[in-house]
């Protein structure tokens, strides 16, 4: 269902950061839809040509510029004191040069460049992130020219065809259902775990793609019960979908096992469940501007407690209790995550604690960016029963590994 390169290549701040992005455009605009938060995107770096007399009339010399004179002289001789008398006694005593490199990064002299260039990229990035939250451009004017359609049909007709479709495959789920593993494998040639094996990012895509349906009938379509009917009936066979679509997870997960991408995922479809109620919601009431930003915030609390749930060490748990299933276990994906998990692989038997870690070079030998008091608790873990490491790579695994 998801390829292997994918869930290695995936991280959990690749989510964070685009979720970060997304929250910051709906709190420093006004933006109130999509394409809002689209021109917000496009403000920040268009803030760093905007924002320039801003910037050069914060750098003209002035008055109180005087005043700060002192302040910096102090700042500038006590950093150079520190790091005079902090060299001296770290050369001097063992202990208190080993408290000197605990606190201090590690620095080397080929990476410098590279970090002086993301340093600016980031100075530069927040000061434009900070001019468009000062002045924020006028992006809740942004709109597609999309008016309201003289002729009914233009709309409706659409609207009811993916209805159709949408009751079709509804139906076809609880024939499925009700019709029995014989029925099913005559009809397909699928067992019913085969039949619900599949089709998760179909049903993903399709819930996105009505949301856009939804949306643009909206624009189109003059109020009236012909609309709302149209509409209600297809947002509430999206919500069935969607519960298909998670159920269907569930089943893979259960039977493949659990892995980061398909845990996203899986949160993504029930955020996307949550618009489509809140879609509901904004047409019983009749208000739609607070629909995009309440959806933003919403996910980005789903994607917070999913961190709080400790991932890693969710589907490391839950990885090692399906042990006996046909398919097994990948002790090697579980010794690719991250230091996290480790209080679920040290409780292993010894053949699949090696199989387990042995993939773990990297484990425990995250920087202070990284730092979290799980992986500090796991730390301790390893320190009483290390990793196996890559010696033991010769040594067979369990079986279906």
């Amino acid at each position: 269902m998801f390829s292997m390169a994918a869930q290695q290549s995936f991280s959990w701040p690749d989510a964070a950061a685009v979720t970060a992005l997304a929250l910051a455009a709906v709190n420093s605009t006004k933006a109130a839809s999509v394409l809002a938060l689209l021109g917000t995107a496009a403000a920040v770096p268009l803030a760093a040509v905007r924002g320039l007399p801003w910037l050069r009339r914060t750098l003209k010399p002035s008055s109180s510029l005087q005043a700060w004179l002192p302040a910096a002289r102090t700042a500038i001789l006590s950093a150079v004191l520190l790091l005079v008398f902090g060299a001296l006694f770290a050369s001097a005593d063992a202990l208190f040069g080993s408290w000197v490199d605990a606190l201090t990064p590690d620095i080397t002299w080929n990476a410098q460049p590279a970090r002086a260039v993301l340093a600016t990229f980031i100075a530069a990035g927040t000061l434009a992130a900070a001019f468009v939250a000062l002045a924020p451009p006028a992006v809740d004017r942004l709109r597609l020219p999309l008016g309201t359609s003289r002729n009914e049909f233009e709309w409706l007709t659409p609207v009811l065809v993916v209805d159709a479709v949408f009751l079709a495959f509804l139906i076809a789920q609880a024939t499925a259902m009700f019709g029995g593993h014989d029925y099913l494998q005559q009809s397909t040639g699928l067992t019913y775990a085969e039949y619900v094996h599949e089709g998760f990012g179909q049903l993903t895509v399709a819930t996105m793609l009505t949301l856009t349906v939804v949306a643009w009938a909206a624009r189109k379509a003059a109020s009236g019960r012909r609309r709302d009917f149209a509409l209600g009936a297809l947002c509430v066979m999206t919500i069935v979908v969607v519960v298909s679509a998670l159920y269907r997870m569930h089943l893979y997960e259960e039977a493949y096992g659990f892995t980061r991408l398909r845990l996203l995922v899986s949160v993504f479809e029930a955020w996307l469940g949550v618009v489509v109620v809140l879609a509901i919601v904004a047409g019983v009431v009749g208000a739609r501007r607070w629909l995009v930003p309440v959806a933003v915030r919403l996910g980005a609390a789903g994607l917070l407690g999913l961190a709080m749930v400790n991932p890693d060490l969710y589907i490391a748990q839950h990885n090692i209790a399906r042990a006996d299933v046909p398919v097994g276990v990948d002790w090697q994906y579980l010794g690719e995550l991250s230091t996290d998990a480790y209080p679920a692989l040290v409780r292993l038997p010894d053949d699949q604690f090696e199989c387990a870690t042995r993939y773990s070079a990297k484990l425990g030998d995250n920087d202070r960016l990284e730092w979290n008091l799980s992986r500090e608790g796991a730390r301790d873990l390893m320190a009483d029963r290390p990793p196996a490491g890559a010696q033991n790579m010769l040594i067979p695994c369990p079986s279906g590994s």
